[in-house]
């Protein structure tokens, strides 16, 4: 059981970028969905670490049998992975301490790490790990277990220091826009609770599927041949356990301290596996032709040091899923006539650079900043669909379905009002009217082009004044000059035009003179 036996593999890395984009979703106050969402990541993640355990638990007691059968070989290689589990342990158990921090901090001293109650808090985890600096403490304990399981692996092999740098990098990010975060930061702040609870589960998972390569390592130190195995036990390492309709589902099945000079019989469905060069490893392989959850089993037939052929069962199963997209508009759930819409696109497990969007009924930009989209006609719907590169095959993931709606008129007001109670020495000092939209997601300036000011003379007759333009011209001021108190004025036939090109005519402002 090598370290090439344990790579990350591409579950792990889609659950990985399942938290980045849910991560990034909420930070925009998308649907509630999208925080359930992390649950059943979280849960994924949890499910994981428990089988890289079960692993764990499988070479920790051969290195035990081992030991045993020759303490003066294994006993020093025993205690040394012994040494290792200790200090992971202590580590894993840390991070769990500040989960139930947080939790209890939430949801009250019942709060429990399974059945989170205040998902959406945005202000306790940052409290917890920010503010106290318990974000800094894990930070430097990250870093002593990586020195320390570095500083216990030959300097020759690279593909493990590197793997182990990678997984346990606590260097900050890059800055961008003259932002510069700190690791503690882009961990914590700003995230709602479950967030953080899940990027700390996905720590523990980097933390667990470390020991296994390291253990696993230490386990090539060992030279099977020079004595029994009484723990034998068969194992079955998929390349991933989630598969996209149409794929392949591929995993490796091997007897755990294998002897390198005795290859076992794999049988699956009764036909025997072919078997890994070099891994006495069988490959298996099912076509993913249909959603849903697929178990399969068979035997591993080995000879042990006495000659007899021992069997071992195993039993595994997967799941495959229908390939799916995100889509999803940043301000509203709808798209806007005339402006650039931002457009949040991603697809789970698949790289930015290799995805690719059309649009039905407008147009498309992909910019340093995201997309965004820009509709064409209000009579028609908007069709965003969204392909990946799979493989180095094009899979088309999903089309999504948006309303296209014109930019709602602005409101027209004077000294902020648009009716009521007004002094004629307001009126005096303000310069024209205004437009503006009050509670619109996006920034859109309106120019006011023409309007009416009426009023009615001492003779009773209505006097109008027009303007064109937004101020208010020396004729229009003259007749506010000659306003008494109870007098009524009205500004109508309102003209504006928005940053879409589109003119608009506004309602009436009507205002009592106090």
């Amino acid at each position: 059981m090598g370290v090439k036996n344990c790579p990350e593999t591409p579950r792990q890395r889609m659950i990985s970028l399942m938290y980045l984009v849910l991560t990034a979703m909420l930070a925009l106050n998308v649907d509630k969905s999208v925080v359930d969402a992390f649950v059943l990541v979280d849960k994924g993640i949890m499910e994981t670490i428990e089988n890289v355990n079960s692993q764990n638990r499988s070479v920790y007691n051969d290195f035990s049998s081992a030991a045993r059968e020759n303490p003066e070989k294994v006993g020093e290689l025993n205690r040394t992975v012994l040494k290792i589990k200790e200090r992971t342990d202590t580590l894993y158990n840390y991070i769990t301490h500040f989960k139930e921090m947080i939790v209890k901090k939430a949801d009250g001293p019942e709060g429990r790490i399974d059945s989170i109650i205040n998902k959406e808090d945005l202000q306790y985890a940052e409290e917890v790990m920010m503010t106290k600096g318990n974000g800094t403490l894990l930070k430097k304990a990250l870093e002593n277990y990586r020195s320390f399981l570095l500083s216990n692996i030959d300097p020759g092999q690279t593909s493990l220091i590197n793997s182990i740098t990678k997984s346990l990098d606590t260097s900050d990010p890059k800055g961008t826009e003259g932002r510069t975060p700190t690791w503690e930061s882009n961990k914590f702040q700003g995230y709602p609770l479950i967030a953080v609870v899940t990027l700390m589960s996905k720590l523990q998972s980097d933390i667990r599927k470390t020991e296994s390569d390291v253990i696993s390592y230490y386990y090539t130190k060992i030279d099977a041949s020079s004595f029994k195995f009484n723990n034998l036990k068969a194992q079955v390492i998929a390349k991933s356990n989630y598969v996209l309709q149409g794929d392949v589902y591929e995993a490796k099945v091997f007897i755990s301290a294998i002897d390198t000079t005795a290859v076992p019989d794999i049988i699956v469905n009764g036909s025997k596996l072919p078997i890994i060069p070099g891994e006495n490893a069988g490959l298996y392989k099912a076509n993913a032709g249909a959603e849903g959850t697929f178990v399969w089993k068979g035997i591993i037939n080995f000879k042990n040091p006495n000659g007899q052929i021992v069997q071992y069962p195993f039993q595994q199963e997967y799941q495959v899923a229908k390939p799916s997209m995100t889509v999803s508009p940043t301000k509203m759930n709808i798209l806007y006539l005339g402006l650039p819409n931002p457009v949040s696109i991603s697809v789970p497990g698949i790289s930015s650079r290799d995805i690719s969007v059309v649009m039905k009924n407008g147009r498309i930009e992909k910019t340093a900043s995201g997309f965004f989209a820009y509709p064409e006609k209000l009579t028609e719907k908007a069709y965003i669909t969204v392909s990946a590169t799979v493989d180095k095959v094009v899979k088309q993931m999903g089309t999504a379905e948006f309303r296209v709606k014109r930019v709602p008129n602005p409101i027209a007001t004077v000294a902020g009002k648009n009716s009521g109670m007004i002094t004629k020495n307001e009126l005096m000092v303000e310069p024209g009217v205004f437009a503006d939209i009050p509670d619109f997601d996006f920034e859109m300036k309106f120019q006011v082009l023409s309007f009416v000011v009426s009023t009615s003379s001492k003779g009773g007759f209505v006097v109008d004044k027009p303007a064109n333009g937004a101020r208010f011209t020396q004729e229009q001021r003259d007749l506010f000059n000659g306003l008494t108190r109870g007098s009524r004025l009205y500004i109508d036939n309102i003209v504006a035009k928005g940053e879409d090109g589109l003119t608009r005519n506004l309602s009436a402002i009507s205002f009592k003179i106090n």
